[in-house]
């Protein structure tokens, strides 16, 4: 099998799948990105050959040791803030009080991230039952067929995507839809997108990630405050002592910084390895809602997505964006399915990364095919597909109106 120019491989048995072109750069840096693809390729398929129990919730070393890390840095941020506070208000002289406001500050900075309700349909449109029935229906049926939690929350956004969180101190469940991808698949391939997103809820998928976030941002953060200017003693006119000064700042913080950056690369290795199990298990719940063959093809959808995400053509009247864009991306996946199997094997190659969030579109498909076969839980009508299209139409005009922008027409 052979994708365009690329190396060609066997689809029985994978020989040569594995093979990377050249990435940019220079050698070193091109040694390291054929290593992480060829790792996160046999990551990959070690994932795909695990059994349910083994993708399942159970507790792994990994999760256990992010959980661990962020709590030992959550009691460091917490004792700063605390011993910050103590200084500045025991403090009778300025370099107490400087001190405290400093820890303070690092305090803030490195403290954990909840999320807030009044930013989560930034970029997007938050649509109630009143503006948008049939998505509120849908998402609803599926819920209760499943068993999953309902969102608090849905979103319509412009991306190829879609997306769950738990977030706030009231821990609102968000569900984001973007119109594009929305466009792209039939009706029932829509349920298995939303099932699936409804399965991270279920799995509790977001409260995990919560536990694992001060040991997944903290040392990224702390690289970013630490690392050095880039400019030199020379390009700051600086001489002497000044200038030797400084260029001992910048190999400190180099130093400081390379290290904080490699144990954050550390800690994402570990977090991405978690993220692409839970991955899985929403696989899992995609075809309890649709059907086995319906979360198939909308794996298929995403190994065909490349080849698809340039058709949002701009030259389209107002009012028919969603229209045109349907019944073009509708033709390009028709011309695209005699190849489906070749794009998914392509895709484990293309994707093969170990800081890859999700596992490869291949992958996923080898995992839930070798399933036992699920009849749907919720079957949509073509008709009722059309009326969920027609409701988020009118979100596809912005989207056009900014390539008609881009482009200048």
């Amino acid at each position: 099998m052979s994708v365009g120019d690329a190396d060609p491989w066997c689809g029985a048995c994978e020989w040569n799948l594995d093979s990377f072109p050249h990435a940019r750069g220079g050698w070193f840096a091109r040694r390291m990105v054929r290593l992480d693809r060829r790792a996160g390729f046999r990551a990959d398929r070690k994932l795909a050959g695990r059994d349910e129990e083994a993708v399942g919730r159970r507790l792994t070393v990994r999760h256990l040791a992010l959980v661990a890390v962020s709590a030992v840095l959550v009691l460091i941020v917490l004792a700063l803030a605390v011993t910050g506070g103590w200084l500045v208000v025991t403090g009778g002289i300025l370099p107490p009080i400087v001190l405290g406001l400093l820890m303070i500050a690092l305090a803030w900075v490195l403290r954990p991230r909840l999320g807030r309700r009044s930013r989560v349909a930034e970029g997007g449109w938050e649509v109630d039952p009143g503006s948008a029935p049939a998505v509120w229906a849908l998402v609803t049926r599926i819920a209760d067929a499943t068993g999953a939690p309902r969102p608090d929350v849905i979103v319509i956004d412009t991306d190829w995507n879609a997306a769950t969180a738990v977030i706030g101190l009231r821990r609102t469940r968000v569900l984001w839809l973007g119109v594009p991808l929305l466009l792209t698949l039939d009706e029932q391939e829509q349920v298995a997108l939303i099932g699936h997103e409804l399965g991270h809820l279920a799995n509790e998928d977001s409260l995990r990630r919560l536990l694992e976030q001060p040991a997944r941002t903290v040392f990224g953060r702390l690289g970013r405050l630490v690392a050095p200017a880039p400019e030199n003693a020379v390009d700051m006119g600086l001489a002497g002592p000044v200038a030797l000064g400084w260029t001992i700042l910048q190999v400190l913080g180099g130093l400081a910084s390379f290290v904080l950056f490699s144990a954050h690369l550390g800690m994402h290795l570990l977090g991405a390895a978690e993220q692409r199990r839970a991955e899985i298990r929403a696989d899992l719940m995609s075809a309890r809602a649709a059907g086995s063959r319906a979360a198939l093809r909308a794996i298929d959808v995403l190994a065909m997505l490349p080849r698809l995400d340039d058709l949002l053509f701009p030259n389209v009247l107002e009012g028919e964006a969603a229209v045109r864009w349907h019944k073009v991306l509708t033709d390009r996946r028709g011309t695209l399915t005699g190849d489906a199997a070749v794009l998914r094997q392509f895709s484990i190659r293309a994707d093969a990364s170990l800081f890859a969030d999700h596992p490869a579109p291949g992958r996923r498909h080898q995992w839930l095919s070798a399933r036992p076969y699920l009849d749907p839980a919720v079957v949509v009508t073509p008709a009722e597909g059309e009326r969920l299209r027609a409701e988020i139409a009118p979100y596809a005009e912005p989207i056009a109106r900014r390539l008609r922008e881009r482009h200048g027409l």
